[in-house]
C-alpha cells in the first residue's frame, strides 16, 4: 500500500479548484472470489468461461503476472497460465459489495459518478465532512473499504476526472497517487504515448487469439456458442456463453 504526492500544494487541494477522486477496486471480481474462497488465495484465478470459446471477464493479480487479462479468450489464457483456475461469475455478490462501497462514498459526498460496479468518480470539492484535503478523504475511503469489505482499492486525486483516473492507475494495486497541476501536462503526454503502445499490443494479442480459436476448430474442439456481450449493473463484460461454463 502506498501514497505518493509531489512537492508543494496541488490544485486538487488548493481553494477554487475541483477536487476529484477516482476509486478503482483492485481486480474486483477475482478478489471477491479469493476473499470468499480461501483455497483460491495466492493462486491465479480467472472469472469467466473456461471452455474453448470462453472469455476471461476478470483476472487476479497472480494470473496477470502470466499475461492473462480481461477480454482474453480462455484458450489463450490457459496457454499462458496452465494452472489458471476458472470461476463462474457471481454478479449478485459483486453488485451487493458494490452497493456497500457506494454507501461509504455517500458518507463523504453526494456527487458520485459510478463507471461500473468497481469504480467511480467522487467530487469532494465541497464534501459532507468538511475535510479540506481530497487526499485525506481518499485515504479514509480506502481504509474503510479495506475494513468493511476485506478488499483493496486504488485511488487517484486530481483537479479533473481524466487525471484522477490516470492517478489511480499509477500506483495499482492498493495505492494512492496525486497528480498536481504542475505535473498534469506531463501525465497527459505520457498517457497518449501509453495508449499508442497499448493499441499496438492489443492488435498483436488479437492476432494471437484468432490463431488460438482457429487451432481449436482444426483440432475438432467443440466451439460451443460464440462469446456474448453481457451487461450487468452497467458494466460491459465479455463472457463465454456455451453451456456448462
Amino acid at each position: 500500500m502506498g501514497t505518493e504526492e509531489g512537492a508543494g500544494q496541488s490544485s486538487a487541494e488548493a481553494g477554487g479548484s475541483r477536487k476529484i477522486i477516482h476509486i478503482d477496486m483492485d481486480a474486483f471480481y477475482a478478489s471477491v472470489e479469493q476473499r470468499d474462497n480461501p483455497e483460491l488465495r495466492g493462486k491465479p484465478v480467472a472469472v469467466g468461461g473456461s471452455r474453448e470459446r470462453g472469455v476471461v471477464a476478470a483476472a487476479s493479480y497472480e494470473a496477470r503476472k502470466f499475461g492473462v487479462h480481461s477480454a482474453m479468450p480462455s484458450i489463450t489464457a490457459k496457454r499462458k497460465c496452465p494452472d489458471l483456475i476458472f470461476v463462474k461469475p457471481r454478479f449478485d455478490a459483486y453488485k451487493a459489495i458494490s452497493l456497500q462501497i457506494r454507501e461509504i462514498f455517500a458518507g463523504y459526498t453526494p456527487i458520485i459518478e459510478p463507471l461500473s460496479l468497481d469504480e467511480a468518480y467522487l467530487d469532494v470539492t465541497e464534501n459532507i465532512k468538511g475535510i479540506p484535503s481530497a487526499t485525506q478523504i481518499a485515504e479514509e475511503i480506502r481504509a474503510r473499504i479495506r475494513a468493511e469489505t476485506e478488499l483493496t482499492a486504488s485511488a487517484g486525486v486530481s483537479y479533473n476526472k481524466f487525471l484522477a483516473k490516470l492517478a489511480s492507475d499509477h500506483r495499482k494495486p492498493d495505492g494512492l497517487f496525486v497528480i498536481h497541476a504542475q505535473n498534469g501536462a506531463g501525465f497527459r503526454r505520457s498517457a497518449a504515448g501509453q495508449e499508442v503502445s497499448r493499441r499496438r499490443a492489443g492488435d498483436s494479442q488479437e492476432d494471437g487469439a484468432t490463431r488460438d480459436e482457429d487451432r481449436a476448430r482444426s483440432e475438432g474442439a467443440n466451439p460451443g456458442l460464440p462469446a456474448a456481450t453481457v451487461r450487468q449493473g452497467g458494466l460491459l463484460l465479455l463472457l463465454g456463453c456455451a453451456r456448462d461454463r
